[in-house]
């Protein structure tokens, strides 16, 4: 590609972050600067000069941004339907969401659904009439936007994403298999009150379904790990988790947003064959949302593990 060409096709990109945060800014501006000045010493065949740049635009996309003092609030967020023309609606919704100025994160559109995680400025409202005006297909009205936001508790001190990434996959969130099942068939979604309730009042099986390093920084109390590396080990352990149990016992799971429940839950019921699984609806985010209202004493202990500086394109999931 031509420098003049990348170049221009680059100013765009520029304006994710302005309204946002002044150093993350910066910090895509510079990383702007580099990508168009190792595109013009391609092009002039000045391998040395470019090798030297390409060197110092590498440890600037590795290292993490810097904070400037600028509260964030994060919102994850995911659904399942089948979604025509994912490359199409993901890039309606890009060119929405840069069009907003100071939104930041990572979305992620598949035939199966959608799923990511957004940040923006604490206090700014419009963001589900952004999604909804960038992609109707996947949110039919505002209304329906805003309450697929699972938003944080607490505001986060700078933007905690590099920039904007609005892409196309495969699927929503990585699973392994094959063919997917059925996403509506995954148990039953209980709120933060009745999962807290029915924890308290029963001695049940339950499950985190996060990577064990989620795991280490906190839990819900009597909770099994399943102790993966990534989401893909996850039906193994379950198998192993549930193999003595018997198939009419409630089982219990949760993992950060609610997501990975949906597909945990979906295998459960449809290949382990249990008849009562039950899954937090919007994860630990809801629940420690919900008890920072309510009060009293949470059955949480630690702290809720969350893909910070979720900057990686690549991350498995932020919910």
């Amino acid at each position: 590609m031509r420098a003049p060409l990348l170049l221009s096709l680059l100013v765009g990109r520029a304006r994710a972050l302005s309204a946002l945060q002044p150093a993350a800014a910066r910090r895509l501006r510079e990383l702007r600067r580099l990508e168009g000045e190792h595109a013009r010493l391609v092009e002039a065949r000045d391998k040395v000069a470019a090798r030297v740049v390409r060197k110092e635009l590498n440890a600037l996309r590795r290292a993490a941004p810097g904070g400037d003092g600028v509260a964030c609030r994060v919102a994850t967020f995911y659904g399942f339907a089948p979604v025509a023309e994912p490359p199409a609606v993901a890039a309606r919704l890009r060119a929405r969401l840069e069009a907003e100025g100071d939104v930041v994160g990572t979305v992620s559109v598949a035939a199966e659904g959608f799923n990511g995680a957004l940040a923006v400025a604490d206090g700014r409202g419009g963001l589900a009439e952004a999604l909804h005006g960038g992609a109707p297909e996947l949110w039919p009205t505002v209304g329906a936007a805003a309450a697929c936001l699972n938003w944080d508790v607490e505001p986060v001190d700078g933007a905690p994403f590099h920039r904007l990434l609005v892409k196309a996959k495969k699927r929503a969130l990585v699973d392994g298999f094959d063919e997917p099942l059925d996403w509506d068939d995954c148990g039953e979604a209980l709120g933060a009150a009745a999962w807290d309730a029915e924890l308290r009042g029963a001695d049940a099986t339950l499950l985190d379904v996060r990577n064990a390093y989620e795991t280490a920084a906190g839990t819900f109390a009597g909770a099994t790990p399943l102790d993966t590396a990534t989401f893909v080990e996850t039906w193994p352990r379950l198998d192993a988790a549930l193999a003595d149990k018997p198939k009419d016992e409630p089982v219990y799971m949760f993992c950060t947003g609610g997501i990975r429940c949906v597909k945990a839950g979906a295998y459960v019921k449809q290949k382990l064959g249990f008849e009562h699984v039950k899954r937090l609806d919007q994860g630990i985010v809801g629940y420690e949302r919900w008890r920072d209202g309510e009060g009293g004493d949470s059955l949480f202990e630690g702290d809720n593990f969350v893909f910070d500086k979720r900057a990686d394109p690549d991350a498995e999931s932020p919910s």
